[in-house]
């Protein structure tokens, strides 16, 4: 089992499953306890399933559901219908998971701290080696690919517009869309540029005005413009970082 097919085991659990023996869920939880990134991923994947479960807690029923759906029409001698039947039921199926998807996203999805929004961000860089959609030391091609697929687009600071690219990303976090913008620094280093949409976040960093942390081997900064948040990492140590600024 590789991390993907963990990942893909871990995502379909349900909370009594980790109390079971089953095999494959044995072998998945034993491969996160092995991978420090794997491991940062899952920690963050249950925080947030708790989040969503919470939150849909949080809608009221009705108090009369139960005797709605009992007045309900019975069960009934089946009779073939014309197909049409079917195509109005399909577009009524269609109908009803629309109306659920959008209260489900309403009540999970919202603005996220800084702290679980860097906690989800960072795993993804995958120790220097983030899985990037396309790649380009053009700046312009790169602008473009994200206008393309409607991704968050912010101002680069002056002195990374002269920073060759090397790809990009787009990506949900928490229901809302980051992009993820990669440089190459002169000596070998790389940054890693996370925009978001300055009202994903419900503590959103100072204006034009960095703040700088140091989460174990990645020095982060992260500041807003009034419109976009950024989040800008790398391991080339925290004076590489101040200089990128």
């Amino acid at each position: 089992m590789d991390k993907q097919e963990a990942k893909q085991v871990l995502q379909a659990l349900r909370p009594d499953d980790l109390r079971t023996g089953k095999p494959v869920v044995v072998e998945a939880l034993a491969l996160v306890e092995g991978d420090p990134e794997l491991k940062a991923w899952w920690k963050a994947q249950q925080a947030f399933d708790l989040r969503v479960a919470a939150k849909l807690k949080e809608i009221p029923l009705p108090d009369n559901l139960r005797a709605t759906i009992m007045a309900g029409r019975k069960i009934e001698r089946f009779r073939p219908q014309p197909r049409l039947s079917f195509w109005l039921a399909a577009a009524a199926a269609v109908a009803i998971l629309c109306v659920a998807g959008t209260l489900m996203r309403s009540s999970a999805y919202g603005p996220i701290a800084q702290t679980d929004y860097a906690d989800a961000v960072l795993p993804r860089l995958n120790h220097d080696a983030p899985d990037l959609a396309m790649t380009s030391a053009d700046h312009d091609k790169i602008a473009a690919w994200l206008k393309e697929q409607n991704a968050p687009m912010g101002t680069l600071p002056a002195k990374m517009t002269a920073l060759s690219t090397i790809g990009c990303q787009k990506f949900l976090v928490h229901g809302h869309t980051v992009s993820l913008i990669c440089f190459a620094i002169q000596g070998g280093g790389i940054a890693h540029l996370f925009i978001v949409d300055e009202e994903a976040l419900s503590d959103p960093p100072e204006v034009n005005s960095p703040e700088f942390h140091q989460v174990e081997n990645w020095s982060t900064a992260a500041w807003s413009d009034g419109r976009m948040s950024y989040l800008l990492a790398t391991q080339a140590g925290p004076d590489t970082l101040r200089q990128l600024l």
